[in-house]
């Protein structure tokens, strides 16, 4: 069907007759219809597109429940399409149309303790000094001037000192304690059949985010996103 335009309505005058203006008549009618379903079209092919937030169970008792029994740190697609879905929930489908689509954040603290161990280590040598005995002999020569070549020995302890080098290495492991703090949102994004919201191909996706502290927590604007 060809789209029309209201400026395609051909006005009818007083001084014309119901068989002079029938051709009008029939043109009005038919470029109204074709305006009414033009609307309808456009109507029809508008997608809501709404963002909830889940903040997932708060049970004492079942910490876990909801949870995708692969992985325990984010709730499971089912959780997620009986959230948006069932009427104990957000009951998405009785105001949806086909083609609607639903984004679903599951948001996670991201608040943790690491360790990071550094290894340190080194060698070299240091000097120092000694002393020690050492027994020395001497040689001296008997009568005057040394004439007759005669001579008498005799011996005796003396002190000296030495230098040595006495050589070292060390190692040792150090530990760095400290907190991250790192926001995960995890992202579901659910397109109505026209029955019920189910969870699209490739998700959920994962965007984290990052500060260096508790202070902006609420200010997600001042954090890093990457």
């Amino acid at each position: 069907m060809a789209e029309s335009n209201l400026q395609d309505v051909q006005l009818i005058y007083n001084n014309e007759n119901i068989g002079d203006s029938l051709p009008k008549i029939n043109n009005n009618f038919t470029v109204l219809k074709d305006v009414a379903c033009t609307l309808e079209k456009r109507i029809d092919s508008i997608v809501n597109v709404r963002t909830f937030f889940y903040y997932g169970p708060n049970s004492a008792t079942d910490p876990e429940s909801g949870l995708d029994a692969n992985n325990l740190t984010l709730p499971s697609k089912t959780t997620i399409q009986n959230f948006v879905n069932k009427s104990s929930g957000l009951d998405l489908p009785q105001f949806s149309k086909t083609g609607d689509i639903a984004y679903v954040v599951y948001q996670k603290t991201g608040w943790y303790n690491t360790i990071i161990s550094y290894n340190r280590s080194g060698s070299g040598s240091v000097p120092y000094t000694y002393q020690y005995q050492v027994l020395v002999t001497y040689r001296v020569s008997i009568g005057i001037g040394g004439i007759g070549g005669r001579y008498r020995y005799y011996q005796r302890w003396e002190t000296r000192t030495a230098t040595a080098y006495a050589g070292y290495s060390w190692e040792v492991d150090i530990s760095d304690y400290y907190n991250i703090y790192t926001p995960v949102f995890i992202v579901y994004k659910l397109t109505y059949n026209g029955s019920t919201y189910n969870v699209d191909t490739g998700f959920p996706k994962f965007s984290r985010a990052s500060t260096a502290s508790t202070i902006n927590w609420n200010n997600p604007s001042s954090w890093a996103i990457y």
